[in-house]
């Protein structure tokens, strides 16, 4: 085997301050496309509240079906884990022709992979929506039969436009896994911006458009990565001197040998995220047993909520991208140091937005119009949830770490461990009051999210220590 020579950015490695000064540099700007990315988030939440009036169905429509769209897109955008990995490692080995094929391979793998998902949701979506009909026991027929019709609308258009996410989504992690850091957030930022334009046209019929409600947001959620995939491609064909470069037709370039280890990364990485989404989808079944003051409470709680989590992405990609590269380039011990100030640094970051959350939930909640009551609820789940912020950060940012590495099995474990021994089981314990517990309802909900959170940062830091992922071939 052919040893290859770390490049100029990394042959003394990563040390003390320019350790943390590269983790910052990557982190930094992912977070503020994160943060835009809750500000669309947020935005579309406050539109879609005054377009109904401040009444709860429609928030309660986008809350039943928002999970399952998160979870397709997680599920089934995996791809973009196995070829992140392996493209720091061979930035880091300074192989950028292979980092050039691995991400045009990766590329045409997610296209392929969302066509999928488009032939089969569409197929199945029907039945889908009469199975989630039947979650919503607390609510009366009428209420079921308005937050299916307008949930119905926005799924249609996220399943048929869904190739484009999946592309977008491996474009941005195969930029990070090379360690570029503003070309992900420029195109972000594009295609934030045409998901808010198009939603306010759509969802109030503007400039002539026709007022489509709730399937007019899902229609300009679909298009926007379209926006971000152009803007991102026409900076990488024109630039010269790039981490990472393509062609025109390098971008049709498929890579047998590449595909099939993006496959064998990605495959643990796929195990975990169906493992999570399972148990996210019965944990949800939870919450759609409550009522629909219940469930507008929860969107808003979860929506203000995301900017702790969302950020804490942004160091699980700026850890993943450091210590792939610094393991490319032979520094294991160096690797290993990142993990741990990646943690430290991301929980520096976060503690403020912990403290808002605490003192200002109210304020917080209050702003997106709502009845009284829902406000209420959904401030209480808010101060739960506050409590999660450091495990939350710790746990992503560990993650980021294994990912970095290929070392997806751990992953896997863990997540099973956190999501289906103590997410769901207490979900329904808590919140149902199962097993002799008191019925605490959302916010008995919320406290099992806490506990899920507390169980992987403390199994994850384990696994960092015993240094075994550091051996990981990719």
């Amino acid at each position: 085997m052919i040893e290859n020579q770390p490049g100029e950015e990394l042959d003394k490695g990563l040390q003390g301050r320019r350790l943390d000064g590269e983790i910052l540099r990557l982190a930094i700007p992912a977070i503020l496309q994160y943060l835009l990315h809750t500000l669309q988030f947020v935005v579309d939440t406050r539109m879609v509240s005054q377009a109904s009036g401040g009444e709860d169905v429609s928030l309660a429509a986008l809350n039943l079906v928002s999970p399952l769209c998160w979870s397709l897109t997680t599920v089934f955008t995996v791809t973009a884990i196995g070829a992140s990995a392996i493209v720091s490692r061979r930035t880091g080995e300074n192989r950028k022709d292979k980092a050039s094929t691995a991400t045009s391979t990766a590329l045409l793998l997610a296209l392929l992979i969302g066509a999928v998902v488009t032939l089969v949701g569409i197929t199945g979506r029907e039945t889908s929506m009469v199975w989630l009909e039947q979650q919503l026991g607390a609510a009366d027929s009428d209420s079921i039969a308005s937050i299916s019709h307008d949930a119905e609308g926005y799924l249609k258009w996220f399943l048929l436009l869904f190739p484009l996410r999946a592309v977008a989504v491996t474009l941005e992690a195969t930029l990070r896994g090379a360690g570029e850091s503003a070309l992900p957030v420029i195109g972000g930022v594009v295609g934030n911006i045409a998901n808010i334009v198009g939603n306010a046209v759509l969802l109030f019929g503007l400039w002539g458009a026709p007022r489509m409600g709730l399937e007019g947001v899902g229609l300009a959620t679909g298009l926007a990565p379209l926006a971000e995939i152009l803007v991102i491609m026409m900076v990488l064909m024109v630039r010269r001197t790039s981490r990472l470069s393509l062609s025109f037709s390098g971008m049709f370039y498929f890579d047998r040998e590449q595909s099939r280890e993006i496959i064998r990364v990605s495959a643990p990485a796929l195990g975990a995220a169906l493992l999570f989404h399972s148990g996210f989808v019965v944990y949800q079944f939870a919450i759609f047993g409550l009522d629909s003051t219940a469930m507008a409470a929860h969107r808003i709680a979860i929506t203000i909520q995301s900017m702790a989590f969302l950020p804490a992405h942004g160091f699980q990609a700026a850890a993943a991208s450091v210590s792939g590269r610094l393991l490319g380039a032979g520094y294991q011990d160096q690797a290993q140091r990142s993990a741990w100030r990646s943690s430290y640094l991301g929980v520096l970051l976060v503690l403020p937005v912990m403290v808002t959350f605490f003192c200002f939930a109210e304020g917080l909640t209050g702003l997106f119009g709502m009845h009284q009551e829902t406000s209420r609820i959904a401030a209480t789940c808010l101060m739960i949830g506050a409590i999660e912020v450091p495990f939350l950060m710790v746990s992503e940012s560990l993650t980021g770490t294994l990912r970095g590495a290929g070392a997806n099995i751990p992953v896997m474990g863990i997540t099973a461990i956190g999501s289906w021994g103590f997410r769901v089981p207490f979900a329904w314990i808590l919140g149902h009051g199962y097993l002799g517990f008191p019925e605490l309802g959302l916010n008995g909900i919320w406290v099992a999210t806490v506990l899920d959170w507390v169980v992987r940062s403390i199994l994850l830091a384990r696994v960092i220590s015993h240094r075994d992922w550091l051996k990981t071939r990719v």
